[in-house]
């Protein structure tokens, strides 16, 4: 463990000397429909980067890299406790995946509901209920995960985790290192990425919980988000800035003397659960964060004696969940002149179906997809590597939502591991890639 995480590190390392970052910056978030969405920091252009047929099967725990990826885990809504995540760009095109998390079910892995991805794209840090893996009960245990972004990653023994630790966020300067809250501290890895290192520690005493962080990405000031010890309801946060010294490249506390407080902004959001959490845009010129309303962004904080003055504004009513992403969303191109069937053009056709996604399930996938009118479907399955089809379903549909769970293939059960599937409407199609997961043992 102590090898791989220290050539984990040093990856990290080296792909953090490289170029700076694009200062584009956009807002990627969870909008209403439970679609992943973007928009420009005013909240104007938003788009929706994924189509779910419902809320309940739509994304969660996203987190965007410096290559614009944006990693989003699926709501799989069947109850496995199973949850897959793909890589998309702000088009909506997979990128990779979908990687299932954990092969073992409710029992070894439960709801994913928070990610960091490392800036260069290679890591994901995943907070998730980590439950006993042989199924026998017990109080499920926060832990963070870290997985690769590009493949499968099952278990803990490739990449260190860490228990009890809660929102993961990656440090950029002066080097790339993970840091996270684990109760009233807040630490940071070591250069070794074999352990957290204590680093800011609230009093007993105090009135405050951490629920939140993010570094600056260029300058060494940190934001901190603080709620009401023991809070129900709707109860403000308090948003404290500071600065520190550069982190030691050995083995000692990360940076000595401790942090320096800065400012404060009292009850600068005011929500019962997952508001706050301030993050720096990609410039640091900008911060964003959650209330009760939707998504609020401010210019960074400037400081009058110990007040740290805002100017919020409700940029997206009803996000959540929202990220900075070093890409600018930009204005659809303008539609060309249009003919008349007197010109002698026909109408463009609608497009056969929408929406399409594959979706790993107990002992197969799941198939969604969007009908603008009846139509036949046609799902052809085959392995990956493979040169010729396990077979093709044809499924007479009705308009509107269309939904198919798939286990068997020309009368055979599929097999875990990956498939491509190819679906068929009309003239159109649209392959996507799928993992079937293993099936555990009931003992």
């Amino acid at each position: 463990m102590r090898h791989a995480a220290t050539l984990l590190f040093a990856v990290l390392c080296a792909l953090a000397a490289g170029p700076a970052a694009a200062q584009a910056a956009s807002l990627v978030y969870i909008d209403q429909g439970g679609d992943v969405a973007a928009a420009r920091p005013d909240g104007s252009l938003a788009v929706k980067v994924t189509h779910a047929t419902d809320r309940d099967h739509g994304y969660k725990a996203l987190s965007v890299a410096d290559d614009g990826g944006i990693t989003a885990y699926l709501r799989q809504g069947d109850g496995s406790g199973n949850s897959s995540f793909v890589v998309l760009d702000q088009n909506g095109a997979v990128r990779a995946g979908p990687f299932l998390f954990e092969r073992y079910g409710i029992c070894g892995g439960l709801s994913p509901f928070w990610t960091a991805t490392s800036p260069d794209g290679t890591f994901v840090a995943v907070q998730y209920w980590k439950g006993s893996n042989n199924c026998l009960g017990g109080s499920p245990t926060p832990s963070v995960r870290i997985t690769n972004r590009n493949s499968p990653t099952f278990g803990t023994s490739t990449y260190p985790s860490y228990d009890y630790l809660t929102k993961p966020h990656w440090i950029r300067h002066p080097d790339v290192r993970l840091a996270g809250i684990d109760g009233g501290t807040l630490s940071v890895w070591q250069n070794d990425g074999a352990h957290m290192e204590p680093w800011i520690a609230l009093p007993v005493d105090s009135p405050f919980e951490l629920d939140g962080f993010d570094f600056h990405p260029t300058q060494t000031k940190l934001l901190i988000d603080l709620s009401a010890v023991g809070a129900t309801g709707v109860e403000p946060h308090r948003l404290e800035l500071y600065t520190y010294k550069e982190f030691s490249t050995g083995g000692a506390p990360p940076t000595n003397p401790e942090p320096e407080f800065v400012c404060a902004a009292n009850a600068y959001v005011t929500n019962d659960t997952g508001g706050g959490h301030p993050l720096w845009s990609p410039d640091g010129s900008q911060i964003a964060w959650v209330g009760p309303e939707g998504i609020y962004v401010s210019p960074a904080p400037v400081a009058s004696g110990e007040t740290c003055l805002l100017q919020p504004k409700l940029v997206v009513p009803g996000g959540s969940d929202v990220h900075w992403a070093p890409f600018d969303v930009t204005q659809p191109p303008a539609p060309g002149p249009t003919s008349t069937p007197s010109q002698g053009t026909k109408p463009r056709p609608a497009p056969a179906f929408s929406g399409a996604k594959v979706i790993a399930a107990k002992r197969g996938f799941k198939v969604q997809l969007q009908l603008p009118q009846a139509a036949t479907v046609r799902i052809t399955v085959t392995r990956k590597g493979a040169k010729k089809a396990l077979g093709t379903l044809t499924y007479k549909a009705k308009k509107g939502s269309f939904k198919r769970t798939v286990t068997k293939v020309g009368g055979k059960r599929l097999r875990p591991g990956p498939y491509k599937v190819a679906i068929k409407v009309g003239s159109t199609t649209k392959t996507l890639p799928v993992q079937v997961p293993q099936q555990t043992r009931s003992m």
